[in-house]
């Protein structure tokens, strides 16, 4: 059981000398003692004289390793036994086609919330291997907002809705799972285990590691059991969820390293109270930012609705593309780094998942006031 909030200590404000606010949309922000953890393990990994590189995923201080993961991502997810955890090399976007693989017949379809540039690309991934149609089409909106209920269209028939519970490029965050006549599956790569969310409402859940989880090149998956059952079993292996439940997400050599430092991430997440204190903190920490956006007189223009508002990616235009350029600049040169935005939307992007220090949003918001009052 987590801690309760007023137990756990915060998370530290500031980062070390030497180091910058990293507001980058991923590879991002991490734990400096997460860092100086892994640091110690490359050399070193349980006492054992073998670095964490270097251990075999077959030894037993990888048995321990994994284990360790296991136990942290389940304290993170408040899910139970019926849930499997799995480690996959890779990023999210590959999950798209491997989803409609393992768990839509070759004449089923999958329905769609576009609600951004990811979901729109993971559309694109599962309709090389399984129709789908849109249940909620963001482009007539310009992706201002994630949609209401009664936005989506019917999805009965649909072997299920994949929507994205964060999209970091447009700002848009969902207040809650939606609520369909379909499974939910869910890619929340950019704000697993920032808040309380009901993940027990899907299927399916899946986030690559370069945001809240920590290092590239690795996804976490969490499915129910009950539908790895129901899976196409004449998959390769390596393309099968129920293989990667069956062997531990070992069936050949793992992402070791990322696996190592989805760990301690999700370690870290609990020690300091879990979703639910994150929640309020992440809130809190957004609101600088979003103040600054609200107070500026149309300077700073948001790119989404204020009741869609992210609390992991908050993203707003200038008046033009010289002052974007000025602004990262001399954000820079104050040590606040990674605001440029995606280079498919434009503007800035400020990324402030849960290792992000609050004091930067408050050093940003500052800037954002004086550079408005100067370039306005």
């Amino acid at each position: 059981m987590p801690h309760a909030v007023s137990a756990v200590p915060e998370p530290p404000a500031t980062p070390s000398v030497g180091r910058v606010y990293n507001f980058s949309a991923g590879p991002a922000a991490m734990p400096e003692s997460v860092l100086g953890q892994l640091r110690e393990e490359m050399f070193d990994l349980f006492g054992t004289g073998i670095g964490l590189l270097e251990q075999s995923h077959r030894g037993a201080a990888y048995d321990r390793l994994l284990a360790e993961a296991f136990q942290a991502v389940d304290a993170c997810s408040g899910l139970g036994d019926e849930w499997a955890t799995l480690f996959l090399p890779g990023g999210s976007m590959q999950q798209f086609s491997l989803m409609a693989m393992n768990f839509v017949p070759k004449d089923g379809w999958v329905a769609f919330a576009d609600t951004g540039l990811w979901a729109h690309k993971g559309e694109h991934e599962t309709s090389c291997v399984r129709r789908v149609r849109k249940a909620f089409d963001g482009t007539a909106c310009r992706y201002d907002h994630v949609p209401a209920d009664g936005e989506i269209s019917d999805c009965s028939g649909a072997a299920y809705l994949s929507y994205c519970s964060n999209n970091t490029v447009e700002g848009t965050q969902f207040a809650r799972p939606p609520r369909v006549a379909a499974p939910l599956f869910c890619d929340a790569t950019s704000d697993i285990f920032s808040r309380e969310y009901d993940l027990a409402a899907h299927d399916l859940v899946f986030a690559s590691g370069q945001k809240n989880l920590g290092a590239s090149g690795i996804t976490m998956v969490l499915v129910r059991r009950s539908l790895l059952e129901r899976a196409d079993r004449s998959l390769p292996p390596m393309l099968s969820y129920a293989h990667f439940a069956r062997t531990e997400s070992r069936p050949n050599t793992p992402p070791t390293f990322g696996v190592r430092v989805i760990g301690l991430m999700a370690k870290w997440i609990a020690d300091h109270g879990g979703p639910a204190a994150f929640g309020p903190r992440n809130r809190a920490k957004a609101a600088h930012i979003y103040a600054s956006i609200d107070r500026s007189g149309g300077f700073y223009r948001p790119s989404m609705r204020a009741d869609c508002r992210s609390d992991m990616s908050i993203s707003f235009q200038l008046p033009s593309d010289a002052l974007v350029d000025r602004f990262v600049a001399e954000s820079e040169r104050e040590g606040l780094c990674g605001l440029r935005g995606h280079r498919e939307w434009g503007g800035i992007r400020a990324c402030v998942y849960n290792a992000f220090p609050a004091k930067g949003c408050e050093l940003l918001a500052t800037f954002m006031d004086e550079f408005a009052r100067r370039n306005g």
